[in-house]
């Protein structure tokens, strides 16, 4: 079934990972200027909190971890909600799911335990600033319930809701009581690495399945996502995802070809999709930090240019107000934003080269192949996306295997079926060669491979066909390639 959702093209998704320390939580919120300063920047959707990573909760509720310095009475995110809905700008609402450090101090039993038997993440600790990173708590624990407990009162309260983001969502392996007992129940064994991660990835599809229709079944027209989860796995995720979100701080540790590589590839599926840069310099919180206009300018002409929506991410201060200067900045890049919107609403990359994804599994992976690939065709200014299944080859007229694409032989009768169709296959390295890379996989390739180079370093020296504008010269080639 199609995805009608209309995915909001100017975002703000507003941090607030506040201390239990800080007692004054809230204390000079003025609903009306806050909402009237997202209006003022031209912000047409902000994403609020319900629960932040130290487990506390930010509207009026009896629930225990509500945030002990939220003045009595305060519900935060209701005045939230309110203020935005009255200036006609959307409210999603967030919660986070395994880094919970209430929950993880009242119950330490539902932390994730590692294969020695120490907790994943931080020890329980009883200071209120600590330096540590978050404690991780187990889904196959009674945690699963807790948290559904949470959100279905976030549902109830705040019906219907605009949508809800999950955040912390990876796949966890765990050797907790729960985890082993799952694992037993399922015919997996505790011992074994692989089948932990296999558990781990069951037990993530199984409470997004859950979460997801305790959401729907409430506020049937709400957008859902789960964050942190790697993005090659949407094809298996979709049915949970009303759109896909590129979190993409390219001064933090994403970098700037990230967005650029994997929007390529997200905007295969039916679903809208968005890339979140920050207005800080750094990641995520950092206060004071404020990039140049240029920068978040170049950021969100980017994510225009291969037809996404724009998030900006900020964070609150924890008394409750919002930072002048980063709504100046924001209002001025989405502006911009605004004014190219007539000329972007209903656009559709064009694009004649597709490119065989080589990560698979991990998120945010380390993918030099892909890295490599992406750097060469933008410098080429060639239009290509990232595909990863035979369905997509039909759509591009060059199909580009880089250096290592294993051609199994399902793989190779689709690749056959391509170029029957007029299609052109361009392989790299042991693309398309077999184990010992002394044969290929089908002789269309029309090549004869012979082994890898016994050279640490090699050296080519390029014909007069083929050497306009390269220096007449033996240049050296530093890695390893095949013959």
């Amino acid at each position: 079934m199609a995805n009608t959702f209309a995915l909001p093209s100017r975002q703000i998704h507003l941090d607030f990972h506040t201390s239990p320390a800080i007692l004054d939580v809230g204390a000079n919120f003025n609903a009306r200027e806050f909402a009237r300063t997202m209006k003022e920047a031209s912000v047409n959707s902000v994403t609020v909190f319900a629960k932040c990573h130290h487990g506390h909760l930010y509207y009026n509720t009896k629930h225990p971890a509500r945030h002990p310095g939220l003045k009595k009475g305060l519900d935060l995110l209701r005045k939230q909600v309110d203020a935005l809905h009255d200036e006609g700008i959307r409210a999603p609402i967030y919660i986070s799911v395994q880094c919970d450090e209430f929950a993880a101090n009242t119950h330490p039993e539902w932390i994730a335990k590692n294969a020695d038997g120490t907790t994943v993440g931080a020890k329980p600790v009883q200071d209120p600033f600590p330096n540590f990173n978050w404690q991780i708590v187990d889904m196959s624990s009674p945690y699963q319930d807790y948290l559904a407990q949470q959100t279905e009162e976030v549902l109830r309260l705040f019906k219907p809701v605009d949508g809800i983001f999950f955040d912390m969502c990876w796949d966890q392996p765990s050797v907790s009581q729960y985890a082993k007992k799952g694992m037993k129940k399922a015919g997996l064994n505790p011992a074994s690495e692989a089948e932990r991660s296999v558990y781990a990835h069951q037990v993530t599809l199984a409470y997004m399945k859950r979460l997801h229709g305790i959401i729907k079944a409430s506020s049937a027209e709400a957008s859902v996502y789960f964050n942190s989860r790697p993005l090659a796995n949407i094809a298996e995720e979709a049915a949970y995802l009303t759109q896909v979100e590129i979190e993409a701080l390219p001064t933090g540790s994403w970098g700037y070809l990230y967005f650029p590589k994997n929007v390529r590839f997200v905007r295969g599926f039916d679903r809208p999709y968005m890339g979140m840069t920050a207005r800080f310099h750094k990641s995520w919180a950092d206060f004071g930090g404020l990039k140049p206009y240029p920068a978040l300018e170049y950021e969100t002409s980017q994510m225009m240019a291969h037809g996404a929506q724009c998030s900006i991410g900020d964070q609150m201060h924890p008394r409750g107000f919002l930072d002048k200067a980063s709504y100046e900045l924001i209002g001025r890049a989405y502006q911009r934003v605004a004014d190219r919107e007539p000329w972007l609403a209903g656009a559709k990359p064009v694009t004649q080269i597709g490119v065989w994804r080589t990560v698979t599994k991990e998120y945010n992976a380390d993918a030099p192949t892909d890295d490599g690939i992406t750097r060469m065709l933008m410098q080429l200014k060639h239009q290509f996306d990232f595909i990863a299944s035979v369905k997509q080859l039909k759509h591009h007229e060059l199909v580009i295997l880089p250096d290592g694409v294993e051609v199994d032989e399902a793989l190779a009768r689709d690749l056959r079926a391509y170029l029957k169709t007029g299609g052109k296959l361009l392989l790299s390295g042991k693309s398309g060669l077999s184990a010992g890379l002394d044969g290929v996989v089908f002789p269309e390739i029309g090549v004869k491979p012979e082994g890898m180079s016994p050279f640490t370093s090699t050296y080519i020296r390029f014909g007069k066909e083929i050497s306009e504008g390269v220096a007449p010269a033996d240049h050296v080639m530093y890695e390893k390639g095949v013959r």
